[in-house]
């Protein structure tokens, strides 16, 4: 009966041992999948209506991204207008001073999606240039380092 005793008990320290390396297996494979993943960036689009001045600004938080956006932007009335992640944003300007930004998964796209938004618009009055509405221009785009 001992015999039968002991051998039970190695069969259950033995599957306690299988266990706890099958769980440190499991945990190993998860932070090795953790570690393998792509890591983000973040991008921040931030204008200055009083400076007349866009920013666009990239960095691998959300935090650290909208700081160097304000620090770039450098006027109190700096306003963050677009948040993206993993991907590329751009402010455009109209001819009547207008301000339009949109975002992209190219800085080709978030350009035309920016300058499509504003479309064309005639400069304010008195101009003494031609009174025909224009496009819009890109003041600045950016792209975080991750995208197409």
């Amino acid at each position: 009966m001992e015999t039968s005793g002991n051998h039970l008990s190695v069969a259950r320290h033995l599957s306690s041992v299988t266990g706890t390396a099958l769980a440190a297996l499991t945990l190993a494979a998860a932070v090795a999948g953790a570690a393998d993943a792509a890591p983000q960036y973040y991008g921040t689009l931030a204008i200055s209506r009083l400076e007349n001045a866009a920013v666009a600004e990239t960095d691998t938080s959300k935090v650290a991204a909208d700081a160097a956006a304000i620090r770039s932007c450098a006027n109190y009335d700096c306003e963050i207008v677009a948040r993206f992640t993993d991907g590329c944003g751009a402010i455009a300007q109209g001819a009547d001073g207008g301000w339009g930004w949109a975002l992209g998964a190219s800085r080709d796209e978030a350009e035309q999606n920016a300058l499509l938004g504003l479309g064309q618009s005639a400069p304010p009055f008195p101009d003494l240039g031609s009174a025909q509405p224009v496009a819009a221009h890109i003041v600045t785009s950016t792209c975080t380092p991750n995208a197409q």
